[in-house]
Parts: C-alpha cells; structure tokens; sequence
C-alpha cells in the first residue's frame, strides 16, 4: 500500500527544465515592450503567475498588458519552444513505477493546460496521469491554490476522502497545498532561490529522486 492515494506534480522545475524554452518565449514577449530582460529578471519567470512578476519586476502595470505580453509569449512557446525542455533524471521512472501501483497522478501546473499536455505526450508520460491541471489560454487559473481546487473538482478527491500530497519546487506549490490541508514535498532541484523552500512550511524537504520516491513508494 502506498502512504498517498493521490499525487499531484507539478511541471515546470519538478518534472522537467523547461527554463530554456521559457527563457526563449519571455525574451520574446517581452521585446514588444521594448524591454532586454537580465538573466537574473528572467528567473523570476520559473514558478509566479505573470501577473505577479510582470508589474512587479518590470514595471508593468497596466492590465492590458498582461494579455499583450501573453500572446506573444504563446506565440514563441506554442510553436516549438516548449519541446525546448530535459526530464529531470528520475523523474520519468517515478511516474511510470508511481502508475503502476495505483497511485493516481495529477500533474498540477500554472502553464496552460493544453501545452502541459502536449509536453507529457511527448515525454511518452500521458498514459500516466489522470488529470492535468493548468491555467487556461486567456491566463486565468494561474495560482497554484486555484489548481489543485481545479484538480480536485475533476478527479472527485480532497484531502478529506483522499490521502493527497503536491510535489513541487517552489514555496507557492507548497503554500497552495497547506491553503487546501494536504501533504507537501518540496524538492530543491528546481527553481527556488535560497532559503525559499526551508520557509514555506514543507511537510517534507527532498534533495533528489531518490528521497522523493523513498517517500512516494517505501
């Protein structure tokens, strides 16, 4: 018997690096405004939701240009820059092994749903996962806590009838799943900057795959 009934991962920095094809789609939605982001601007992409990071790194305060900067991100990403990601080592045999226990897994991310699918087809992972959570095209339903409610509505489980953990690499995955009383594993070979992570409450603190899965399939 495995300790979680459900599991929910999240994507960008959990499951895979996608930082270059990112990197690639920001620098390119924000030329329209004239902006040339720093390295260090450009990780703060890897985790918030845009309208977060876009006023609040760069200035961006109108919310016309939410959707302005949106569109021409999508239009870099869609079209080939998301295949621009590497599997963290691992990761892929955890899925597949976490699959073939029983577990149900949910891949619970602020990315657009129908690109995170598009990604975990392509990773040979679809087959996977019962469900995948994400923000929709018009950029809505990008917090995590909007997400995993999102999640749970479409599988029929809660942390009240299920055992339930979220797998993520920043504090707001983490966060998100103390707002709806589940289980938290934060895993640092993400995103997060220093500190971040031993902050935001985790109900576990894994340094590889290894920890992750001694936990998820003891």
């Amino acid at each position: 018997m495995t300790p979680y009934d459900v599991v929910m991962l999240d994507l960008d920095g959990t499951l895979i690096d996608s930082e270059p094809g990112v990197y690639t789609s920001v620098r390119y939605g924000l030329a329209g405004f004239g902006i040339t982001p720093t390295d260090v601007q450009l990780e703060e992409f890897m985790g918030p939701p845009l309208a977060d990071v876009l006023p609040r790194v760069f200035g961006l305060t109108d919310p016309a240009d939410i959707p302005v900067f949106f569109d021409r991100y999508c239009e870099a990403y869609f079209h080939a820059a998301e295949y621009e990601y590497a599997m963290y080592p691992g990761m892929s045999g955890l899925v597949t092994d976490l699959s073939a226990a029983g577990v149900t897994l949910v891949l619970a991310t602020a990315k657009p749903h129908e690109s995170a699918s598009r990604i975990i087809a392509h990773a040979g992972l679809a087959d996977c996962f019962a469900f995948v959570a994400g923000s929709e095209l018009d950029s809505s339903r990008q917090e995590k806590a909007e997400v995993i409610g999102h999640a749970f509505e479409n599988i029929g489980a809660d942390g009240t009838s299920h055992r339930i953990v979220m797998v993520g690499d920043r504090g707001l995955d983490i966060r998100a799943a103390r707002e709806h009383d589940i289980d938290a594993i934060a895993v640092t070979w993400g995103y997060a900057p220093p500190g971040e992570l031993e902050e935001c409450g985790a109900t576990h603190l894994v340094a590889d795959v290894a920890e992750l899965r001694a936990l998820l399939l003891p």
